[in-house]
């Protein structure tokens, strides 16, 4: 054996520098190489760059490692990692504003330099920590300027991409590769409605599964007597309810506020473990959780006449969501016409710009170490997951005014601040925070797979 075959809802145009889902970031890490990345402490090391220094005051020279190759051999180039961060910033600019508002130019003066202004001073400007998200990994582009995945400056390189699979190659001239990397990843888009993981004991194809920590205890137990093994991250992810923006503007923020006064939707997930309930938007311990909880406005209406249309992405969560949520936002909010639509992930985005649905129920995570790419993702990006409107509720233009902000510190408490306030406003109610988990049949070695990482880097699978 020496691929590892598992599924993902991976998205039909797959773009390293667009990460919308877990599924895109795994495959961002899988297909591109960051400047710098964190290690297993969390502490940002060499990637592509094997240095860095400040040079002025707003300045900041990287010097890239000798000997880089693409997957076909020909060689990496500071000039090329150059371009491929102007067309990310070409193509989602709205999404990758954190890094881009930040940045004054960008040079290229030789092959293996690589030299960065940035707006304000290195010290305050946290471009180490932008660096590091993998939408700024390097991609390889064409000779038109768009994305070529034929060559991949990561640890595998796509080799077939049809309907049925997508098939990765590893890439022996990543500048990490080691002996016992899979030499293949095979993926499968799942079942709609799957569970894999409860699935995954009699799936004579899957070797590897990830999902989340939301399972029933009996399904657990039988991984370990199996002698499968299990990989767990802390609580990283947060399942919330999300109003359209038009939802939002023509009373669906009251709405919101009543299913968080009723305390009812915490009765989703009953008869499932793994989860804790959210009593804010980000778990205890991150850089932007509150000391002080949110205290919601109460709603100015005591009951809603309308009907509610809810969206969710197919997923573990999917089928509970649809039979029980309808009846907890019957009884929370008065109304008799809820209905529940499970919708493919990979039409989500899509269904999010037509806004042509009241609410969004879904699961995201939230720990980014970056926090100011976390907070821009959910209410900057286009369309964003907490809509903004008129002030007080101009959330958008509040994160931009915050991102001005000097010390890293004063940042932070700003954007907790804005963050807390949508709660309270009813622009979003948080509901569990949950975590990251993968399951390995034997011979799959997921060891080397640090439960600080935001996800299974494949690079570090190993097989036995």
């Amino acid at each position: 054996m020496s691929a590892v075959r598992t599924y993902m809802n991976y998205s039909e145009n797959i773009d390293p520098a667009h990460i919308l889902t877990m599924a895109d970031l795994e495959l961002s890490i899988s297909l591109s190489s960051t400047l710098v990345m964190f290690d297993e402490n969390r502490e940002l090391v060499s990637g592509i760059a094997k240095v860095w220094k400040p040079i002025e005051g707003n300045k900041i020279e990287f010097i890239f490692r000798d000997n880089l190759k693409w997957s076909s051999g020909d060689k990496i180039t500071a000039d090329q990692y150059k371009q491929s961060l102007l067309r990310a910033k070409k193509m989602y600019p709205n999404d990758l504003r954190p890094l881009f508002d930040s940045i004054e130019k960008i040079e290229s003066p030789n092959e293996l330099t690589l030299v960065i202004t940035t707006k304000d001073k290195i010290t305050t400007s946290e471009i180490l920590l932008k660096l590091s998200e993998a939408m700024y990994g390097l991609v390889a582009l064409d000779k038109s300027g768009n994305l070529d995945l034929s060559k991949s400056s990561g640890p595998f390189v796509v080799e077939k991409n049809t309907k049925d699979l997508l098939s990765l190659r590893v890439n022996r001239h990543w500048y990490l590769y080691k002996e016992g990397m899979p030499e293949k990843i095979e993926l499968k888009r799942p079942t709609p409605n799957a569970d894999v993981l409860a699935e995954f004991s009699q799936d004579n194809w899957a070797n590897l599964v990830t999902g989340n920590s939301i399972i029933k205890e009996e399904i657990l137990n039988g991984f370990k007597k199996e002698g499968f093994k299990t990989w767990q991250r802390a609580d990283d992810k947060l399942f919330a309810l999300y109003p359209s923006k038009t939802f939002a503007t023509r009373g669906g923020s009251e709405v919101i506020k009543l299913l968080s006064e009723s305390k009812k939707a915490t009765g989703l997930l009953t008869g499932l473990s793994g989860y804790s309930i959210a009593e804010q938007f980000f778990p205890r311990g991150y850089a932007l959780w509150s000391s002080v909880e949110p205290k919601t406005e109460k709603a100015k209406i005591k009951k809603f006449d309308g009907a509610i249309k809810i969206i969710v992405p197919e997923s573990y969560y999917a089928v509970p969501t649809k039979e029980r949520l309808p009846q907890i936002v019957k009884e929370a909010i008065g109304t008799t016409h809820v209905t529940v639509e499970i919708v493919p992930l990979s039409k989500i985005n899509d269904r999010m710009k037509a806004q042509d649905y009241d609410i969004l129920a879904t699961g995201i995570a939230v720990a980014d170490p970056n926090f100011e790419g976390a907070v821009s993702f959910f209410i900057e990006r286009d369309p964003p997951f907490i809509p903004s409107g008129p002030a007080p509720f101009d959330f958008a233009s509040q994160i931009k005014s915050a991102r001005s902000l000097k010390s890293v510190k004063e940042r932070a408490e700003k954007m907790k601040d804005i963050i807390i306030h949508a709660q309270e406003m009813g622009y979003v109610l948080p509901l569990f925070h949950f975590s990251s988990i993968a399951v390995a049949k034997p011979g799959v070695d997921i060891s080397e797979i640090p439960n600080t990482d935001e996800t299974v880097h494949f690079s570090k699978v190993r097989i036995k």
